[in-house]
């Protein structure tokens, strides 16, 4: 029985090839254009994005701000915690420690590992929610699961301050 799925699974997926093949060799420009769309798509936010992070690197805080919100609404991930880290260091916007929350929130709930990380911190200490150590933990593994080093780093040196104080 094994042997008939793992045979049907194995057609089934040569048919499906050989369909996209056909796709692919058709003369068809359908759907090359899309994916020249999606390329010419991703570009514009690249560039607006890098666009942006010069801003923030000469230190013009309000236009990183300006190109970055817009994108952070429309669910950029890395824009949402760069608008975080301008609203928890008050950078070209007044200091709010709750706004940083959110924003991270909304970064780290996109899969940002640094924003994950960063929800550890603000829970950890306090910033823009209250402190919460079991909550700041999870977090922190979450980021720590995807490879972010200083998440690996803050869970057993965390660990060691809640639970062993003199270690």
């Amino acid at each position: 029985m094994a042997k008939i799925l793992l045979l049907s699974t194995f057609v089934t997926s040569l048919i499906v090839l050989s369909i996209t093949n056909s796709f692919a060799t058709s003369g068809s420009n359908k759907f090359s254009l899309l994916d020249d769309e999606w390329d010419d798509r991703i570009i514009v936010i690249q560039r607006r994005y890098l666009h942006a992070l010069e801003a923030y690197k000469i230190r013009n805080y309000k236009l990183a701000f300006s190109i970055w919100m817009p994108m952070a609404n429309q669910g950029f991930s890395y824009a949402q915690a760069d608008i975080a880290g301008l609203f928890f260091n008050g950078w070209g916007v007044k200091k709010d420690l709750e706004q940083a929350f959110i924003w991270y929130k909304k970064a780290a709930l996109n899969k940002n590992t640094y924003a994950q990380y960063m929800m550890g911190n603000l829970y950890w200490n306090g910033h823009g929610v209250q402190v919460q150590t079991d909550t700041a933990q999870i977090w922190w593994k979450m980021a720590a699961d995807k490879g972010y080093k200083d998440a690996q780093f803050s869970l057993p040196y965390q660990y060691c301050y809640v639970n062993h104080p003199k270690c």
